[in-house]
Order: structure tokens, then C-alpha cells, then sequence
């Protein structure tokens, strides 16, 4: 799901209320060009909720009118618009649609920083777009942040059919409907370097993974975590991963090593461990999501030298290493190589390639 934030077009300083201020001549041309490269960017919401100020009923309409939708009135988005209007004004919709929002600051810039983290100033007339995984979502990612002056640059691009601005969609293009968190769960290479994660986060995290299923409810799982506000721990665990992953891990808030106790008893071994390993781990990613954080598992690292930094005895195998944090579409830290991977579509082997009955490698009868 997509939040477009748009804050009212230049209006008239004086008028007779208020709520009766209009746009100027120069609002109103701006918001004109800034609707057509709305349209060229393929900026399609299902609803566009405006103020009932006329500033912002003017703004939404114009954008309406070059999107050949009607816009709606709602006084939820009047001053004093908070999540708790968004939520509401959007709960009936699903991930896959796009609301649009016009109104007022503060409201507007206070809504952007409340779900991306990312300290804004919205100007008049300008755009911003949160992607969220669905209404319930109490954090997103700022991807686009348009000022009006970048839209009057802009418009000289909408001759083109469609602007590419920004990545490609990531979200899961599913045979089938799955959950939202596992449409958009998926492994950036790109976290935002000044985004930490909360101690409230990390620990609901590490509880998701707590209560994960295993065998004989042995649990033998083990996390080391480093946090990038403990520069020491965080640079251990930095030291034990293989060169490829340093160069953008070192960009995650929180750096994390997965390990596994081997055996059920001294002489019995636990063959199900790396499964029961891997379903906490699964749930630690879910739940991660639910915050807005990311995370991208690496099996690149050197098991024997995170044995030794961080003396794990014989009967634990360090088994898996995991960045998180909130990503980014800033790309300028990343090599040429990790930049392609970040923007390349995501592929999946189809369920008939990997899902058999009656024999090994025949398909299941019912994908027929």
C-alpha cells in the first residue's frame, strides 16, 4: 500500500476566514504541472481524501481532474490529521491500493516522520510517498519526497508516456494470496545508515523468535546481537562476514549471528536443529516487518572465526549471520554490482517445479 502526503497548492494570505483562503495564480499553475507529472509517474490512488479548506479542496481537485478521478471531502484531514485519521480513512482498503492524502502542515510533515522516521518539511504544493505493507502499519518507508520546484523539473519529462522515478515494485508478484508481510518481506542490500532500531523493536523481534515452533521444544537457537550503537560488539560481529557483505552491512542497524546447539543429548544429534533454527529466524523476519525494519540472512561469513572472537563451545554451530534495519533508496554507498541487485525484479521458481505427489518430481496432481 501506498500513502501519497500532499500538502495544499500557494494560497492567499488574507481572506475573509481561514478556511475560505483560495490558491493563487501561481498555486494554481503549479499544482496543474505538478497533477501532470503525478500522472506521467503513474500515480494512481483508489481515493484521494482532501481537506474541506478550499486551499486543499482546490489542490485535490485540480489532481483529481488530470487523474480522471473525483476527489473526496473529509474532515479527518482537516488540521489536527494524525495517524489514527489515516488509519481510519484507509482500513477498508487493501495492500494493494494507494491512498492520497491533501492537507495542511504540520500535519502533513508530522505524518511522514511518524511513519518513515525521516525529518521532513513539506513545502506548499509538494508530495510526499510512504509505502507501507498495509493500513496497520505504524511504520513505512519514505521513497519519494518531491518539492514543487523538482516537479516543475519534472515536467519537462512528461512528453514521455511514463518518468521511472525511484526502484521498481519489490512486493511478491504471488500466484496466489499469501499474507502481506510475506508479499513484502525480501533482502535489500540498502539500509539507511542514520536509522537505529528501538530497544522496544529489537526485543519484540527476538520474542517473535522466542515462541517458534521445534522439535521437542528443545529450542536450540542462540543469537548474538550487536546493535550499531555499540560500536565494539557491532564491529566483531562486521568482523567475522565475508568481504562481499561488509561493504553494505556495515550500513545495518543491528548486525546479528545465528547459532544452533548441535545435539539433543551429548551422544544424540539434533537433526531437525537448522530447521527449528531457521522457522525462528523466519518469525524474527516477520516480525521485523511489522516495525518497517528489514532484514537480508548471509550464509558469508566464517563460522570457525566467529567460534573463536566469541569462544561458542564445540557443541554450538554458528550457523547464520543477519543485518537489519530500515532500507533506503539513497544507493550511492553500494557498488555497481549491489546497486543492480537492489533494482533487479524478484524471481521465483513456480509451485509445479517444486511441489510433487505420487513420485519423486512428478507435479502434484492438484497444480495441474
Amino acid at each position: 500500500m501506498r500513502y501519497y502526503f500532499v500538502r495544499h497548492g500557494i494560497a492567499v494570505d488574507r481572506a475573509r476566514s481561514d478556511f475560505a483562503r483560495e490558491l493563487t495564480a501561481r498555486g494554481r499553475r503549479r499544482v496543474g504541472k505538478s497533477a501532470k507529472v503525478m500522472k506521467a509517474l503513474g500515480v494512481t490512488p483508489t481515493r484521494i481524501y482532501t481537506s474541506p479548506r478550499i486551499r486543499a479542496r482546490q489542490t485535490a481537485e485540480m489532481i483529481a481532474a488530470e487523474l480522471g478521478m473525483q476527489a473526496t471531502l473529509a474532515e479527518e484531514v482537516d488540521f489536527g490529521f494524525d495517524m489514527a485519521d489515516v488509519r481510519a480513512l484507509s482500513q477498508d482498503l487493501s495492500s494493494e491500493d494507494d491512498v492520497m492524502f491533501v492537507g495542511h502542515n504540520p500535519d502533513m510533515s508530522l505524518l511522514v516522520h511518524r511513519l518513515s522516521g525521516v525529518n521532513v518539511a513539506m513545502k506548499k504544493g509538494g508530495l510526499a510517498r510512504i509505502d507501507v505493507i498495509n493500513h496497520k502499519s505504524r511504520f513505512g518507508e519514505l521513497v519519494w519526497l518531491i518539492a514543487p520546484k523538482v516537479f516543475d523539473a519534472l515536467q519537462k519529462e512528461t512528453k514521455k508516456e511514463t518518468i521511472q522515478l525511484g526502484p521498481p515494485e519489490k512486493a511478491a508478484a504471488t500466484s496466489f494470496e499469501v499474507h502481506d508481510l510475506i508479499k513484502s518481506r525480501w533482502s535489500p542490500v540498502a539500509f539507511d545508515p542514520d536509522r537505529s532500531i528501538d530497544k522496544t523493536a529489537l526485543l519484540s523481534m527476538l520474542e517473535a523468535a522466542r515462541w517458534a515452533a521445534s522439535s521437542s521444544n528443545l529450542q536450540p537457537w542462540r543469537f548474538i546481537v550487536a546493535p550499531k550503537e555499540n560500536p565494539d560488539e557491532f564491529q566483531k560481529v562486521l568482523s567475522v562476514l565475508r568481504g562481499g557483505n561488509v561493504s553494505w552491512a556495515r550500513y545495518a542497524a543491528v548486525l546479528m549471528l545465528a547459532v544452533v546447539k548441535k545435539h539433543r543429548h551429548p551422544d544424540v544429534l539434533n537433526r531437525h536443529a537448522g530447521h527449528d533454527l531457521g522457522q525462528a529466524i523466519a518469525q524474527m523476519v516477520l516480525q521485523a516487518l511489522t516495525h518497517g525494519i528489514y532484514a537480508h540472512q548471509m550464509g558469508g561469513f566464517f563460522p570457525d572465526k566467529a567460534r573463536q572472537v566469541y569462544h561458542i563451545p564445540d557443541e554450538y554451530e554458528p550457523f547464520t549471520a543477519i543485518a537489519f534495519g530500515y532500507k533506503t533508496w539513497d544507493l550511492s554507498h553500494l557498488s555497481e554490482a549491489h546497486r543492480q541487485r537492489e533494482l533487479t525484479q524478484r524471481q521465483r521458481q513456480a509451485l509445479r517445479e517444486m511441489t510433487y505427489s505420487g513420485s519423486w518430481a512428478q507435479t502434484a496432481d492438484f497444480l495441474e
